[in-house]
């Protein structure tokens, strides 16, 4: 507890020091995360005791400034840290004023619902029985074809082979695993990272009557007792879980009941150090396979180059899997690359976006930026041009990035503009276009956001709006990640400092990619082995090693760094078909079939116009700080007002999160505008049309006692 203080107050005086400045300091974020860390392992005795100064680092988080340090001005990559402390005063009633986030509580919003489904007796539970024939369990879904792949998907786990499935987002991986998980009286174990994406599929699954049951932080506990039941006497059939549930005894002691016939790993590189998205956690499922009587694996993955794949099949000793490499073709998806160049080419990209939104045939929209500023220029500008827009990144207040999220999906706005932050596991099937302000980091990265478009099936476009200066930001990526033998060596021996006589450490898992390059590095050249530990932590072993392996793994790890730089800067400039492009890079043989337009190299039909034609708008004064400055400062008067308003949302969410109805911003905004009638109640940010149709009349009147 003490210790915990300690770290606070050091915490406190550089977020005083940051406000004195006006500027972010760099390695804050780094404080406040181990600060977040401690926070959750704390007992409730520890918390009540420590509450005092979470509160007053929850105060100093509110206030910090919006202009970040320059190594946050680069693209967000990696899972998306926990969110800040709540703000004290505006906790909306919902718990301990300091309280500090799990990054699960914010699942919360996916798991909607589904403890109604799983207490709905009207949807009678439907039992496969017949035999274990792809064709007849696919009716059995209701399904009347199988997309490219998946046939062969399913009959390999059926077979009891080891299978490698290497699909795109929206190819239908989940179907590979949910029909032979529903095939037999045996459990199948869907493993992933994605809350939001297990609730949805459980969800649907239910609905159905499917035998579905899902293991997550944010469910009630009669839920998760329902879970446990339902495993324990065979009832259910499929069970999906996080990968940190196997560091459960009680839970590997439950599925220990059962016989288990598939193991469904989702998001399978997250296996891999190399990969975009490496999460310490998978690291668990090797030894939790063998625990498991060896059973089949399936592992599923969206984003993974040929190399990446083979070191997820070698990771969870895969001899010879059954490979499905198809589906990489989005045939009602077309491409299109603009490139700007240029004085005033920021502005022409400006407005390409605006007139590319304005057209109703290409929203709901997602615009990928690369820096958490530019979100915010961006859902400024199209708001300004009369277009629907939030902003959604990781530095937002949560409620503020949740309200975002609900109102995008909900319809409420039709445009987000978000860092890659946004999009893992939220299905929003309607998707017309996503456009990518900035040329992200890798080709991975770009297929998996752009095919966010058009899951329904319908036509959609992806569209990248490239610069030369993004390449610019790219090669200080690489340089900033690249890392020599002395820096491996400087890694291990402070491994070594810590170490217990066993020759092993219990070392917090990487936060950024240096770390995750030199963690990477050091295994590959023998001197280290890695398991997870407890808390998301690694337990790290020393080993015997040859220092001349440093060099050799140091130049691995450059090299990759910098064919994935060439790979992006070849498709985003280059005059070859797009879609061919991106097939050859997934290592798929297939050729390109378009259900209608194509790319803008094979189809250039101008639906864009040329950059260089169209008006642009005088730059606003002060860029980059529009969107993120604070809400007002309320009056006595005016805070009067917002707490009736906070009474109000709570009432009008029933028992949904209160910013479901609204954000905490903008029921500050609302209380220092005092808005007369609906044409100025619009003018708010975070007010739209499904917020007036539901809440403008009672939110009028409210005000008008005022008046």
């Amino acid at each position: 507890m003490t210790s915990f203080v300690k770290q606070a107050d050091r915490l406190a005086g550089q977020l005083e020091s940051e406000q004195a400045e006006g500027r972010r300091h760099a390695g804050t974020d780094a404080e406040l995360e181990l600060l977040r860390q401690a926070w959750r392992e704390m007992d409730a005795e520890g918390r009540s005791s420590g509450e005092e100064a979470a509160r007053r680092i929850a105060d100093l988080v509110t206030d910090r400034p919006s202009e970040p340090p320059s190594s946050q001005e680069s693209l967000e990559s990696g899972p998306e840290l926990p969110p800040l402390p709540e703000e004290p005063h505006r906790g909306g009633g919902q718990g301990s004023a300091g309280r500090f986030l799990d990054e699960e509580a914010e699942a919360t919003l996916a798991l909607q619902g589904l403890e109604r489904i799983q207490e709905d007796e009207s949807v009678p539970v439907r039992f496969f029985d017949g035999a274990p024939d792809p064709d007849l369990l696919l009716a059995h879904m209701g399904y009347a074809k199988y997309r490219p792949g998946q046939r062969d998907a399913v009959a390999a786990a059926l077979a009891g082979d080891n299978c490698l499935i290497v699909m795109p987002t929206g190819g239908g991986k989940s179907l590979c695993y949910q029909l032979p998980g529903l095939a037999g009286t045996d459990l199948t174990l869907v493993v992933s990272p994605l809350i939001a994406l297990m609730a949805d599929q459980v969800r649907r699954l239910r609905s159905e009557g499917h035998p579905a049951v899902m293991f997550a932080s944010g469910l009630p506990e009669d839920v998760s007792t329902a879970s446990y039941e339902a495993v324990r006497n065979g009832s259910a059939r499929i069970a999906y879980c996080s990968p940190e549930r196997f560091g459960s005894s009680s839970f590997l002691d439950l599925v220990a009941t059962r016989r288990i016939d598939l193991l469904a790993i989702d998001e399978a590189h997250c296996l891999s150090e190399w990969g975009h998205d490496f999460r310490p956690d998978y690291l668990r499922l090797p030894r939790v396979a063998e625990r498991l009587g060896r059973p089949a694996i399936m592992a599923c993955t969206a984003t993974a180059t040929p190399q990446v794949a083979s070191e997820i099949a070698l990771r969870m000793g895969m001899a010879s899997p059954v490979e499905v490499h198809s589906g990489f073709d989005r045939p009602n998806l077309s491409f299109d690359t603009v490139a700007l160049e240029g004085k005033g080419s920021k502005a022409r990209k400006a407005a390409l976006l605006e007139h590319g939104l304005k057209d109703d045939s290409n929203r709901p929209a997602i615009v990928y930026c690369g820096t958490r500023r530019d979100t915010e220029e961006v859902a400024d500008d199209l708001r300004a041009a009369g277009i629907s827009a939030v902003a959604y990144h990781a530095g937002m207040a949560p409620d503020d990035r949740a309200s975002a999220q609900i109102r995008f999906m909900d319809g409420d706005v039709e445009v987000v503009a978000a860092t890659n932050a946004f999009g893992m596991g939220i299905d929003k099937a309607n998707v017309r276009s996503v456009w990518h302000w900035a040329i992200p980091s890798s080709v991975e990265a770009y297929y998996q956001e752009a095919g966010r478009a058009g899951r329904d099936g319908d036509p959609a476009r992806a569209v990248l709006l490239a610069m030369r200066s993004d390449l610019g930001r790219l090669v200080r990526f690489n340089e900033q990640r690249k890392v020599d033998p002395d820096d491996v060596l400087g890694f291990i021996q402070s491994v070594e400092k810590d170490a217990d006589d066993d020759g092993s450490a219990i070392v917090d898992a990487p936060r950024n990619d240096t770390q995750r390059t030199l963690l990477a590095v050091a295994e590959r050249a023998g001197a280290l082995s890695v398991d997870p530990a407890s808390g998301s932590r690694l337990l790290v072993r020393l080993q015997d090693y040859e220092a001349s392996a440093l060099p050799a793994a140091c130049r691995v790890a450059e090299d990759r760094g910098w064919r994935a730089y060439r790979a992006v800067e070849a498709f985003s400039f280059s005059d070859r078909c797009r879609r061919r492009q991106l097939l050859e890079h997934f290592g798929d043989p297939g050729e390109p079939e378009p259900e209608g337009r194509c790319c803008d190299v094979c189809d250039p039909d101008g639906w864009l116009p040329d950059p260089e034609t169209l008006v642009v708008k005088r730059a606003r004064s002060s860029p980059g700080k529009r969107g993120s400055a604070p809400p007002p400062e309320l009056s006595s008067d005016d805070e009067a007002i917002y707490e009736e308003l906070r009474q109000w949302r709570l009432s009008a969410a029933g028992d949904r999160p209160a910013y479901h109805v609204a954000s905490n911003r903008t029921l500050v905004a609302i209380a220092s505008a005092k808005p007369a009638d609906e044409d100025q109640l619009r003018e708010i940010a975070g007010v739209g049309p499904a917020f007036m149709e539901k809440y403008g009349g009672d939110v009028l009147r409210l005000i008008s006692t005022h008046s």
